[in-house]
């Protein structure tokens, strides 16, 4: 995930609180999952380590946008990025995915399909957290009842989600030799496929924070599972 290049001087416990206020929805540990952070981790150079605005905890790499193309090429610029390594397609759905709480299909601006699945919420907040950050169990009835009752599509606001982070991130991948180069919109490496799909889910996260919080329940220690399956995705 891409962080901002100034960070406002605090003590210790303001920073532990800052970083406990910014748990947000986010995957747990598996071991898919942290094979899947540890490939990322391998492609992407950060330009810092925390974005205090950062409204959610799923690791991503970039956000993007709702595109209007005149030719589907010009999405796709010459490039050194491997990008099939930002790509996770699921080669099986794992078993709580087979009856998912949310399933989302969308389409990608280069013409391919996905189909996204949410579900596995879970409640666990930190316990060494700091006395100030509260933390509510019934985030999580909160949060799963939103998922099985809501259009996700209609409540997420991806495009206002893109016009935030193209206007404030930063991003940085290592190229085939070895070099850091910057990729995104706006730069000569820039896949729309990969920051759409990452834009979805983004937008999905801040959805499913947004409703927990507007009832009152704080979302610290929230987390929820997705996998995916992209066909004719531009890699």
């Amino acid at each position: 995930m891409t962080q901002e290049k100034d960070h406002p001087a605090g003590t210790d416990h303001e920073l532990g609180a800052l970083l406990a206020r910014g748990a947000r929805p986010t995957t747990e540990a598996t071991t898919e999952v942290r094979d899947q952070l540890a490939e990322m981790a391998a492609v992407i150079v950060s330009t810092s380590q925390v974005r205090s605005r950062r409204r959610m905890g799923l690791i991503s790499v970039i956000v993007a946008p709702m595109l209007v193309l005149g030719a589907a090429g010009a999405a796709y610029a010459v490039t050194t990025i491997d990008w099939s390594q930002l790509w996770h397609n699921t080669p099986e759905w794992a078993e709580w995915a087979q009856d998912p709480d949310a399933t989302v299909h969308y389409a990608l601006p280069g013409g391919g399909t996905c189909e996204l699945r949410l579900g596995e919420v879970v409640y666990s907040p930190d316990p060494n957290r700091p006395a100030d950050v509260a933390a509510d169990p019934r985030a999580e009835e909160a949060a799963r009842g939103f998922l099985r009752t809501t259009n996700l599509l209609t409540v997420a606001d991806v495009e206002a989600t893109i016009t935030t982070m193209r206007d404030k991130d930063e991003n940085w991948a290592q190229s085939d030799d070895g070099t850091a180069v910057p990729f995104g919109y706006g730069t000569d490496n820039y896949n729309a496929d990969v920051e759409y799909n990452l834009a979805v889910k983004q937008a999905i996260q801040v959805a499913v924070t947004d409703h927990v919080e507007s009832m009152g329940i704080p979302s610290t220690g929230l987390g929820f599972q997705s996998q995916e399956q992209c066909t004719g995705a531009a890699q």
